[in-house]
């Protein structure tokens, strides 16, 4: 009994400071809220069913963000959806997902830039420039080479940038809308 509370704590102790980051990669998976919520409970689920066999040396938070990937993936399969990440995607046309947690910390203009990526590139911003994850990492997150990770991020952050502009433009245009 006293090792089962013990386990617990540990597991809660690793798992609660990576929740919000959970969500986020969750978020770029799903693009949507609930479905992320129930991801990120899943994998939470999963991993502690298996944190037994986690080796102490082992990177916790890439164990979990590759647990959170594996039970994307099933969803995936069990809906009979593709579950492909090509990394040099252009943003879909449909509605951006719900709000990030980020909502508070992001200006309107770059949380909106940061929508508009595609699911792909938002899990390489959500893991290498939010959760400071390796490429390497991040690659076996993904489950592709670290030259992928490399790439798309590359083009992440271009398209990122690009859009950024985009949203910075309109908002001088609204700007000087007002003071005609």
């Amino acid at each position: 009994m006293e090792r089962d509370a013990e386990r617990r704590r540990q597991f809660e102790e690793a798992i609660v400071p990576l929740l919000d980051g959970l969500h986020r990669a969750a978020m770029a998976l799903t693009r949507r809220d609930a479905d992320a919520q129930d991801l990120v409970q899943e994998a939470c689920l999963r991993a502690y069913r298996s944190f037994h066999t986690y080796a102490r040396d082992e990177n916790f938070k890439a164990w979990i963000f590759v647990i959170v990937r594996n039970a994307w993936l099933d969803q995936c399969r069990r809906r009979r959806v593709e579950a492909v990440m090509p990394l040099d995607v252009e943003p879909p046309s449909a509605a951006p997902p719900a709000p990030l947690d980020l909502d508070r910390a992001l200006p309107d203009d770059l949380r909106r830039a940061y929508q508009s990526l595609s699911p792909a590139h938002q899990l390489l911003i959500t893991l290498v420039d939010i959760e400071s994850f390796t490429y390497a990492e991040a690659a076996a997150v993904i489950g592709c080479p670290i030259g992928s990770v490399m790439s798309g991020l590359h083009n992440a952050r271009k398209r990122l940038r690009e859009s950024l502009s985009r949203e910075r433009e309109k908002e001088k245009e609204g700007e000087r809308g007002k003071e005609a």
